[in-house]
């Protein structure tokens, strides 16, 4: 049952965030007209959506079908960095994304319009550096992965199918803690854009009861919709997020690996990247003009 879970989530996941983006590129580079600073981050979100999914599934998946002492210790590291770094990646994408809407639909004083209008030439370099401080962090604490084929004893840290870490001296503290502390930097700004963001939406339905028909103020404009799309994705990860902390927390700290905490990490750790294309697309032009364009085909087919 596990297995078959398994797999369908990772098909699902890695289908939708491929799909979407491709869709996306090739909008970027077919109908210029059609692209949009904020496309950047959906593109750069699916893609690391996808990796991400990969990585962590590849053991799991191989594993489920009795596959013993399948990687050595450089398999172990190369893999679980290549993970970390994509998930962490996910998570300083999705902020960037939630503080860009955030500035978008800010009605900006005189003396911030600058800021605005340059925010989009700040994407790219803001996407470069997480993929320099990411590594960076994961670097150094990738040494203490080792293979468990050859390990008898199950030490406190880490552990799935053919990797574990272990606790100890050899641990670099200064590199966790700084992983604990960018994690906690980004949840804060990634949940204060988002707060801002209900707040204006507020203030804005209040103001719309008074002026319009209740028709007028109920029809949804580009920008809100997009708003909406991304405040369902940082709930989704903040919900994801929070839960596998918890579940991870548990099993760094006891001895007894238990098979049901594992899969329902691995579970956790699948969700926000598999459920995330699907939020993209719900409500969004650029699927809706796909769909349609490919029904008419088929309907001029027949």
């Amino acid at each position: 049952m596990f297995r078959l879970l398994l797999v369908s989530k990772v098909c699902l996941g890695v289908l939708g965030n491929c799909v979407l983006f491709l869709m996306y590129a090739y909008s970027s580079m077919c109908k210029p007209q059609l692209r949009k600073p904020i496309a950047i981050f959906f593109m750069h979100l699916t893609l690391v959506n996808a990796l991400t999914i990969i990585f962590e599934s590849m053991p799991y998946i191989v594993s489920s079908y009795g596959v013993l002492c399948f990687w050595d210790d450089t398999t172990c590291k190369a893999v679980l960095f290549l993970f970390r770094v994509t998930r962490g990646l996910s998570t300083c994408t999705t902020t960037c994304l939630s503080a860009f809407q955030a500035l978008t639909i800010n009605p900006t004083p005189a003396q911030w319009a600058w800021l605005k209008s340059r925010s989009s030439t700040c994407i790219l370099p803001s996407l470069l550096s997480f993929w320099i401080l990411n590594p960076v962090m994961y670097f150094n604490i990738i040494k203490t992965v080792e293979s468990n084929c050859k390990s008898t004893v199950m030490s406190l840290g880490f552990s799935h199918p053919y990797c574990q870490t272990k606790f100890g001296r050899d641990t670099p503290t200064p590199i966790i803690s700084s992983i604990v502390l960018r994690d906690a930097m980004f949840l804060g700004l990634m949940v204060a854009p988002s707060l801002y963001m209900v707040r204006l939406f507020y203030r804005h339905r209040h103001r719309a009861r008074h002026l319009h028909s209740p028709s007028l103020a109920s029809q949804p404009a580009p920008e809100n919709t997009a708003t909406n799309t991304i405040l369902l994705l940082v709930s989704c990860f903040l919900f994801f997020h929070c839960s596998n902390n918890i579940v991870t927390v548990y099993s760094l700290y006891t001895l007894e690996k238990l098979n049901k905490s594992k899969a329902v990490l691995v579970m956790l750790s699948l969700s926000y990247p598999t459920l995330c294309p699907f939020l993209l697309m719900k409500n969004n032009r650029m699927v809706s003009r796909w769909i349609t364009q490919s029904c008419y085909t088929k309907n001029d087919q027949l």
